[in-house]
């Protein structure tokens, strides 16, 4: 009895191989090949390849970099426009009728395995569908399908901006498979195209791109272990945009607030004037400096400028106060020493010189201590400024990245 049941088996294995040797026999068109390829009594869509085998679906992925930006610092996004191909084999789908590919509308997507690939770290994404949608499905004699779409992707990409402007950054392109585990499908770079490639047009208008690199990862959830592929791409900031709208204009803001040491200090509508002019400047530049940046819990780069620049601003207009201060002083002292010392405003000495005369001309000899502070400032600061710029430029222009 069970002998009977291994050749009935036999038997009607042999009758559909036959049959279907002539039913694609009877097939003389694409049109014909797909309706019965894609017959649902003999292919379903949602079983992926290799379920009878047990053996894990192999994916072949290949990104291509079509353009990239713009970067979004205040979110840390970056935008891409990517070509994303997908190979794969699915034997249900192999014949022999044509030595050649087939090229499959994409009105046929649905009726197709294509596999969950996701980007795990996007906040938007679309495909592209003027004047018709972007994808394109090929179908070879053995049954491999080549899965190709052109996709925009909105990414998140966690900078560090310590270094902000001078900085380096790497935006990470992952991609997993939503619901299929590590045993049922596996995607790998692509080997027979290059799996990462930026087309040459591919520009950023605040960075350059200083490479790409591609790896295999695995992402764990509490649902299990899922294939994962990751592509990263390293930015680099340009910064001629912050020379000429950060730096540039508070350096000048610096020196602009040094010459309060050459206006006479008696001058004191003029000094103050320059004093509060400057302060309020660099704040406000200050402050439309970091409102293009998120807020983080450490120091910034621009944040040590525009701190130190304000300092400096503080600093030329303290030293006024300090200057006024002793000028007061100099100017008590000079009224004591006139009261102690004996009129003798009738009394004539020597070729008539008045002791009147003599006293003033004593006062006047004694140096001022005010304008010895504003000789000196004049040094000391534009010195000290040269040398925060020096120590500012060279460590983060070639310190740690």
């Amino acid at each position: 009895m069970r002998s009977l049941g291994i050749y009935c088996f036999i038997f009607l294995y042999f009758i559909s191989i036959i049959n279907r040797s002539l039913c694609l026999e009877n097939i003389t068109s694409e049109r014909d090949l797909l309706i019965y390829l894609l017959d649902t009594r003999r292919y379903d869509s949602s079983m992926r390849p290799d379920t009878d085998t047990g053996n894990a679906t192999q994916v072949q992925v290949d990104l291509v970099l079509n353009s990239i930006g713009p970067v979004n610092d205040m979110d840390m996004e970056i935008s891409a426009s990517v070509y994303l191909r997908q190979q794969w084999r699915d034997t249900r789908l192999a014949h022999n009728v044509f030595n050649r590919s087939i090229v499959i509308s994409y009105k046929h997507l649905d009726e197709l395995w294509v596999p969950d690939l996701f980007f795990p770290q996007s906040k938007t994404e679309r495909r592209h569908v003027l004047t018709t949608p972007n994808i394109l499905i090929r179908l070879e004699t053995d049954g491999s399908i080549l899965y190709s779409q052109r996709l925009s992707v909105t990414l998140q990409c966690f900078m560090e901006l310590q270094n902000f402007p001078l900085d380096h950054q790497k935006c990470a392109i992952e991609m997993e498979s939503y619901s299929y585990s590590t045993d049922q499908l596996y995607f790998i770079w692509s080997l027979d195209r290059g799996s990462l490639n930026v087309q040459d047009n591919a520009f950023i208008p605040d960075f350059t791109i200083l490479g790409v690199t591609s790896s295999d990862c695995t992402a764990t959830y509490a649902t299990g272990s899922f294939t994962c592929l990751k592509a990263e791409v390293t930015l680099k900031r340009e910064i001629g945009f912050y020379i000429t709208q950060t730096y540039i204009p508070s350096i000048l803001i610096v020196i602009l607030s040094w010459a309060s040491f050459w206006i006479d200090h008696e001058a004191v509508p003029a000094r103050i004037s320059v004093g509060l002019l400057t302060v309020l400047t660099i704040t406000t530049q200050s402050s439309g400096a970091r409102s293009q940046l998120p807020r983080v819990p450490y120091i910034k780069s621009i944040d040590v400028w525009m701190a130190v620049c304000l300092v400096f601003v503080f600093g030329a207009y303290m030293e006024y106060a300090v200057v006024t201060v002793l000028s007061r002083r100099h100017r008590k002292a000079a009224e004591k020493t006139s009261k102690s010392e004996v009129s003798l405003n009738d009394v004539v000495i020597n070729n008539g010189t008045s002791c009147t005369s003599c006293n003033s001309s004593s006062a006047d000899a004694i140096p001022h201590p005010g304008r010895r502070v504003d000789k000196r400032s004049r040094i000391i600061f534009p010195l000290s400024f040269l040398i925060f710029n020096l120590v500012y430029w060279i460590y983060y222009i070639h310190g740690p990245k």
